[in-house]
């Protein structure tokens, strides 16, 4: 980590890798803030607006893209949903000194941040099997058959793009071991007991 800036943190894998759950574990620290994205979904139960997503409506997000406050989108599933990061709190974070800034995108978002000019660690969370993967996938509940089926079968493409992006792939496996090495990739000092 530099001692007079920020770090970024992009963090990427398939839904059900268990991104979500390594990112609170990693809030906890004292240096770390996790970007807010912008998304045009409505929120599943239990988001907070604000703190989860910022929700928007498709027009006010198409709106910011065109003004220039997105450091990358994209329509992450190709079924209209739209999601951005912002520019400003990119930025804010990376004037912060110590910082670690978590941002949690696609393996296109993580290859458009870099686009744009921003260098960052991106770890990708792998889940241990596909067999895994679908059996967390359908304990969540929130996608029909033909929903896990996509998931699935975009999994291991997003895994080979992250490996060609050169990506430290993390295999969650275990959380607290996937949260350690990633504080180790990123300097970061363990959490207090």
């Amino acid at each position: 980590m530099s001692a007079d800036r920020g770090t970024l943190l992009i963090i990427s894998g398939p839904s059900g890798s268990g991104k979500t759950s390594v990112i609170e574990k990693l809030r906890a620290h004292p240096r770390v803030r996790v970007s807010v994205s912008v998304a045009t979904r409505p929120p599943r139960e239990g988001e907070v607006d604000g703190r989860d997503y910022t929700f928007v409506s498709r027009d006010d997000f198409l709106a910011m893209k065109e003004e220039g406050r997105f450091v990358e989108t994209n329509d992450v599933f190709t079924n209209g949903n739209l999601y951005g990061s912002l520019k400003s709190e990119l930025n804010e974070a990376l004037a912060e000194p110590g910082l670690v800034y978590i941002m949690e995108v696609d393996v296109v978002g993580a290859r458009n941040i870099r686009d744009a000019g921003y260098e960052g660690l991106h770890v990708f969370i792998a889940p241990p099997s596909r067999e895994v993967l679908e059996t967390r996938l359908r304990r969540r509940g929130t996608d029909d058959e033909a929903a896990i089926a996509k998931r699935l079968g975009r999994a291991a493409e997003e895994r080979r793009l992250a490996e060609e992006d050169g990506a430290v792939i993390v295999v969650n496996d275990e959380l607290d071991r996937a949260v350690e090495q990633i504080m180790d990739e990123t300097g970061l000092s363990p959490l207090p007991s």
